[in-house]
């Protein structure tokens, strides 16, 4: 049933609700990105404190299930389970800085990825072009949610913190330049990344398979133990 609220109890909601114009992107770039971008005269600090800093728009990441139709386990139900979660690609705008330092930041991390390898210039057209493995290219980031009140107080106030976990670059958008009125120049890069997890809200828990522990990333978990004859 409807339920009748006083107005100063909806203004005390409606005046502490989120607003979008808060957050702060970080990024945590592993050695061999952080050599790509020092090969081309970018250091490390540009990478820490002024790349989250030039991005201008933002998304939070969103996920949906993959499932599968089951029908004839009871009579005349047909159900819907899901059976793996996927992950949304995400979209970065950068504004540009008067250096060009956020654009030559993505070429090298492109060309991380995708290397060239030949005797001569990158202009030469005997070059060969490989890939590198994942674990040269991919990296942590994250986004940090957060409303304005949340340097005023001692403690803190709450905040949404994402991370993901293993993020590439899957594409650097086109770029489009005018001769019309001047605007900032801004580029889209579009992340792919493993997965994404919320401090405080995710949680995770322990497998236990038949014999034990059961983790893929360790030999020696989930193997039966060889029967022994018991002691006299």
């Amino acid at each position: 049933m409807p339920k009748k609220y006083a107005i100063d109890d909806i203004k005390s909601r409606f005046q502490t609700v989120a607003i979008d114009n808060k957050y702060q992107a970080i990024f945590k770039p592993n050695g061999d990105i952080y050599n790509a971008a020092s090969q081309i005269g970018l250091d490390a600090r540009f990478i820490d404190e002024d790349l989250g800093l030039y991005v201008s728009d933002a998304v939070l990441p969103g996920s949906s299930f993959a499932d599968i139709e089951i029908a004839g386990d009871r009579q005349g139900i047909t159900e819907r389970v899901p059976f793996s979660r996927l992950y949304d690609d995400v979209t970065f705008t950068f504004m540009v800085d008067e250096n060009y330092k956020v654009m030559r930041f993505f070429e090298s991390w492109m060309g991380l990825i995708n290397p060239l390898y030949g005797n001569h210039s990158a202009s030469s057209s005997n070059q060969v072009m490989t890939l590198n493995y994942p674990k040269k290219y991919k990296c942590d980031m994250s986004i940090v949610k957060f409303n304005k009140d949340f340097f005023m107080g001692e403690e803190g106030g709450v905040i949404l913190y994402y991370q993901f976990n293993e993020a590439w670059p899957f594409s650097v958008a086109s770029t489009p330049v005018n001769y019309e009125g001047g605007s900032v120049l801004k580029l889209n890069v579009t992340f792919r990344y493993t997965r994404y997890f919320v401090y405080d809200v995710t949680t995770v828990g322990e497998r236990f398979g038949r014999y034990g522990t059961s983790d893929s990333f360790d030999y020696g978990l989930g193997r039966r133990k060889s029967w022994r004859p018991p002691s006299s």
